[in-house]
């Protein structure tokens, strides 16, 4: 340090040690900081949440009950059909030779007991043999009973009078048994089905109102009214299905995920503080100015009233206008001094 006179040095360091000694105390000494929210007076609301479908109140779905290749398609998405109107059929090539094979044979017992029958009177056959040709001919009619049943069941015919909603097949396709090929219903009325887990099915009756909301229409929140709730619950998937009417003048489409909230109950003028501001026990961190961004951290017992998604009402143990401090608590005292921290 030549050309340093000894005589500032000293100082000089002596100076710089206190700030950083400072600094060091500041840092250490430093309230922590957490976000804050003011107690406000608005409507409480009691919601269960749900995800749902839009599908229409009549509908079903038409599957074929065997493997097969599609050979005939008599209809698009969008066609009026009649009951039992075939709307596609799987290969029935092999099962209808067997038919006319069968068809040949019936026609030659008949003719073989028409034989017998006269044969019979004469004494000429035994009753034996007249039997034996009456089962061939009986045998044979079983036979071709059950193929045209098959044939029959390869046919996809609509269960109702309706619209082809949706179709989901192709000429020479081979489609898996129990795949659902058409869904044939009615457009309207609409309705949604929603699985609500079995905690929240208690709160759940029909006659409530249903809030719904769809990424389809953003910001738009529309109306529907709980309408039936499923007797027996999904041991599974722990869950109950919920059935939700819709307004004929509904902008939903059929196939549409929207999210839904029932309402449970509603309170207007209610004291209300941002729901993770309650601890698990029933206490709120309240936080009392000393100043600038500096508060005095106190735990006091509230009593809350209802549980919504947001917010939460408190019946007792603040008022309007007090600020409470919101989570995490991490490191929080009684009277310990901390910092708001800004949003």
């Amino acid at each position: 340090m030549a050309g340093i006179n000894k005589k500032y040095l000293y100082p000089v360091l002596g100076l710089l040690a206190v700030v950083i000694l400072m600094g060091s105390f500041w840092t250490v000494t430093k309230p922590k900081a957490y976000e804050i929210a003011k107690v406000e007076k608005g409507k409480a609301v009691e919601a269960v949440y749900a995800t749902a479908t839009v599908e229409p109140v009549t509908w079903a779905a038409i599957a074929p009950i065997m493997t097969g290749r599609i050979t005939e398609i008599n209809v698009q998405e969008g066609d009026q059909v009649k009951t039992g109107e075939v709307l596609a059929r799987l290969d029935d090539s092999d099962i209808r030779a067997q038919l006319d094979e069968n068809r040949a044979l019936e026609t030659f017992y008949k003719a073989e007991v028409e034989r017998a029958e006269k044969l019979i009177k004469t004494g000429a056959l035994s009753e034996d043999k007249y039997d034996q040709r009456k089962t061939n001919l009986t045998q044979s009619r079983a036979r071709i009973d059950m193929l045209e049943q098959q044939i029959r069941q390869l046919a996809l015919t609509a269960p109702m009078d309706g619209t082809v909603l949706w179709r989901d097949v192709e000429l020479g396709e081979v489609k898996e048994a129990g795949k659902p090929l058409f869904w044939v219903g009615r457009p309207l009325p609409l309705r949604l089905e929603a699985e609500v887990d079995e905690e929240d099915i208690p709160k759940i009756k029909s006659g409530q109102t249903v809030l719904i909301t769809a990424d389809a229409f953003p910001g738009e929140v529309m109306e529907g009214l709980l309408h039936w709730v499923s007797p027996k619950g999904d041991p599974v998937n722990k869950s109950y299905r919920v059935y939700v009417s819709l307004p004929e003048d509904t902008k939903l489409m059929i196939g549409m995920t929207v999210e839904t909230n029932a309402i449970v109950q509603e309170k207007d003028g209610a004291l209300l503080a941002p729901a993770g501001a309650v601890t698990g026990d029933g206490y709120v961190w309240r936080a009392e100015s000393r100043g600038g961004k500096r508060y005095s951290a106190h735990k006091i017992p509230v009593k809350a009233g209802i549980h919504g998604e947001k917010n939460i009402e408190i019946l007792e143990g603040v008022k309007e206008g007090d600020v409470l401090i919101l989570p995490p608590f991490d490191d929080l005292q009684d009277g310990i001094t901390v910092q708001a921290r800004s949003k």
